[in-house]
């Protein structure tokens, strides 16, 4: 543990030390709607697409606190460039993973891979392997990815092979991206830089070794490694939410110490209104990401304790990330309708924390319907979704 504290620490500070840079290149970015190839491997080659990397892979292996401390404060700088990075850590299915894929696609320290968990391929089985034809949406970072990781229905014989649950049975396939056409799709408003394009595959052979799905047997046998996913991921929405709406108190605050409104004769800042925004703004973000941190604290030290990740613990981490959405939501619209005329120019920063905290409840691991999966399991029930 104290391995991990002090790599987290390290790659915070590594973090806080790119931001200058990360907001140099902001309108780059949004302009390009792409992370540059510089900046790109830059952030790779410190490490910030290792973040969850398993150690046997080479990768940093940080706790789950420590890993969604470095993508707030990413976002704090540009939260396309946070997305990317925090997409980019997914490695859903790492523990489970052949160790020849493991180390095929990772032993470059540089390699950046991006993913897409809605099944829109078919696998079908072939001799040594599958071969992959789809199409998926919502790619984010493919441009700058040299593996792709892709969600895929199995066939056999033609037909859908049945999971144990009774629905389709899905497994990961990674490959390389030199075998996947990127298909320009991504214009939009809100994480405009994330280059969250479609990506296309047409029969590609995928070998065994390198597919994976979340029910397989652990190859990493190590109780870390039992975190859910989406326990380990998901949090990641809510510290990047968390770290635009810091970055829109702090905006707001430089605007009102420097703005006369029309028709007054105050500073913003001595405006009644506005000190009361800032404060509830303060409390909303201060509360969530103080229950986020604190639940997920609780499920990794239980997990670590136990080997088990309990469902209550589960759910409550779930509910933290939806909370910290949409506390992070309420908390940059008080600043941008504090900040008048000023917010709606694109060089104002309130301007983008708008679109880019609004664009992250869309995601569907905040998606409204997630606090009744969360309720069930408050009121006792049996979850409703074996991913949670």
């Amino acid at each position: 543990m104290q391995d991990d504290t002090v790599n987290g620490a390290a790659l915070l500070a590594t973090a806080r030390d790119f931001q200058p840079r990360i907001i140099a290149q902001r309108d780059g970015i949004e302009t390009s709607r792409r992370l540059p190839e510089d900046l790109a491997h830059d952030l790779a080659h410190a490490g910030f697409f290792r973040i969850f990397l398993p150690a046997a892979y080479g990768g940093l292996d940080l706790t789950p606190l420590d890993g969604i401390a470095v993508f707030e404060e990413l976002a704090k700088a540009d939260a396309s460039v946070a997305w990317c990075v925090w997409n980019g850590n997914t490695h859903w299915t790492a523990a489970q993973l052949s160790p020849e894929a493991g180390h095929a696609i990772h032993d470059d320290p540089d390699v950046i891979t991006a993913n897409n968990t809605q099944p829109s391929g078919q696998v079908h089985v072939v001799d040594g392997g599958f071969r992959l034809t789809g199409r998926w949406s919502l790619v984010s970072g493919c441009q700058i990815a040299t593996w792709m990781v892709l969600s895929s229905v199995v066939y056999d014989d033609g037909k859908p092979r049945t999971a144990p649950s009774g629905g389709p049975a899905i497994r990961f396939m990674m490959l390389p991206a030199s075998q996947c056409e990127i298909i320009d799709t991504w214009t939009v408003g809100g994480l405009r830089g994330t280059g969250s394009h479609d990506v296309a595959v047409h029969a590609a052979f995928v070998p065994i070794a390198y597919s994976s799905g979340f029910f397989d047997t652990y190859v990493l046998p190590e109780r870390r490694y039992r975190l859910p996913a989406i326990s380990r991921v998901g949090p990641g929405l809510g510290a990047m939410a968390l770290g635009i709406a810091r970055s829109a108190i702090e905006t707001l605050k430089e605007i009102a110490g420097a703005k006369t409104p029309e028709r007054t004769t105050q500073m913003l800042c001595d405006t009644p209104d506005a000190q009361a925004r800032v404060s509830q703004a303060e409390a909303l973000v201060r509360s969530a990401r103080l229950f986020l941190f604190d639940s997920l604290d609780q499920l990794w030290t239980k997990l670590l304790e136990t080997g088990e990740a309990a469902m209550s613990a589960r759910a409550l981490a779930r509910l933290a990330t939806s909370h910290a959405v949409n506390s992070a939501v309420q908390a940059v619209d008080l600043m941008y309708v504090a900040g008048g005329a000023s917010s709606l120019y694109v060089r104002c920063p309130l301007e983008r924390a708008f679109r880019d905290v609004h664009a992250i409840t869309q995601h569907i691991g905040v998606h409204p319907r997630i606090l009744q999966s969360t309720g069930r399991v408050l009121f006792g029930l049996e979850s409703d979704t074996p991913l949670l």
